[in-house]
């Protein structure tokens, strides 16, 4: 497992991309997404309005990722490359993907 960005050239005729934002681009089409990780349209929305990323951490946390089991989430994607839109990997979501399942399931979930 990996993570990275839609803009990244690399990724987009890679057969193993998934998206796990709320909303992907257009180009996307009907390539496979992982909406179990993606953060809610309130949340997302509260974001782009100000809300402090310690805030968002939390709230993400909570709503989201405590409701997955590490291990099926990484079962299901185990060979995927996990995208979303931040260019960088900082205050991104699939950052805390990222922690999350490093943290459960001593892994190392790299960025490309």
């Amino acid at each position: 497992m990996k993570t990275s960005y839609f803009g990244n050239p690399a990724i987009h005729n890679n057969a193993n991309a998934v998206s796990i934002a709320r909303w992907p681009p257009r180009w996307w089409g009907s390539r496979p997404r992982y909406m179990s990780l993606a953060p809610s349209a309130d949340l997302l929305r509260r974001s782009k309005s100000g809300l402090p990323w310690e805030e968002y951490v939390k709230e993400y946390r909570e709503s989201v990722l405590a409701n997955l089991d590490p291990s099926q989430v990484y079962a299901d994607l185990s060979d995927k490359i996990l995208l979303c839109w931040e260019t960088t990997n900082e205050e991104c979501h699939r950052r805390l993907v990222a922690e999350w399942l490093e943290k459960a399931l001593n892994i190392r979930v790299p960025e490309l």
